[in-house]
């Protein structure tokens, strides 16, 4: 019997079709991800990472751009399926975090009702109940006093609890699947461990399944499995992480290894050299 996968993407290619000539960012993309893993997609700015988890999202424009191959989420084709099914899946199913939450996070709206959204959306809860939930996923992405951060709103929180806030909105309705797309760019060392700590603990305690993007090796070291890195729309390697970081094949692999900072969990800052 064939063995089934949480979620499959074969042959994915991304063209845009917004310029006089059309042009295609991503390029024969395969990516498996089964139930509980957590896999890294690492590369520069512009290597199609980023691009090919919107997809497997259903994020991108079906209008502007021609999209081929699979993305099959248990068993069926996000690429094809009808706008209905998807949303059912988005935020339900699959849920992504992103680089900035400021950009993410509406300024004008108090922080529980955003993290209530997907309730609101995916299910009948009443409000006392939805109230309920919110609180007890805030407490579980550690956040201090979570009455308090409910009736806040983002510009009053930092940008560690902002991450935070935004790691609870897309957990709510225990997603199957979760996406984070640079999670951590944005902060300061010592948080992004302890945001990378916080994923490391979703993953092992509800079994959420995770694609981590990040340009930064040293940081899909500490929680990927599995890494796929990607250059110019193409994934150039692929394979068990410490592999990857012990014998890696390409020179692109290389360079990236050699030259990104490492940073380890509770570690101060230090450059290799």
């Amino acid at each position: 019997m064939e063995e089934k996968h949480l979620l499959e993407v074969t042959d994915l290619n991304i063209e845009f079709h917004d310029h006089l000539i059309p042009e295609t960012v991503v390029f024969d993309f395969d990516l498996i991800l089964d139930e509980g893993e957590i896999v890294g997609l690492v590369g520069e700015s512009g290597s199609g990472k980023s691009m090919s988890a919107l997809a497997i999202a259903g994020l991108l424009s079906r209008k502007d751009m021609k999209k081929r191959g699979e993305i099959l989420f248990e068993g069926k084709d996000l690429l094809t399926c009808e706008r209905s099914e998807l949303r059912k899946i988005q935020g339900n199913d699959i849920s992504v975090i992103f680089q900035e939450p400021m950009t993410s996070l509406n300024p004008v709206m108090k922080v529980g009702w955003q993290v209530e959204e997907s309730l609101r959306i995916h299910t009948n809860l009443t409000k006392e109940e939805r109230y309920a939930k919110a609180i007890a996923m805030l407490e579980d992405v550690e956040l201090d006093n979570p009455e308090k951060v409910y009736n806040q709103y983002p510009h009053e929180l930092s940008g560690g609890m902002r991450q935070r806030v935004m790691i609870a909105a897309a957990m709510i309705c225990a997603p199957k699947i979760l996406i984070a797309d640079e999670p951590t760019t944005a902060l300061d060392v010592t948080i992004q461990a302890q945001i990378v700590d916080l994923l490391k603990r979703l993953n092992k305690e509800k079994k959420t399944s995770i694609l981590f993007i990040s340009h930064d090796l040293s940081l899909i070291r500490q929680i990927c499995q599995r890494v796929l890195v990607m250059k110019g729309g193409y994934i150039v390697e692929s394979g068990p992480t410490e592999q990857i970081f012990n014998h890696p094949k390409e020179e692109y692999t290389k360079k990236l290894i050699s030259a990104i900072p490492k940073v380890e969990p509770g570690a101060k800052f230090r450059k290799k050299g």
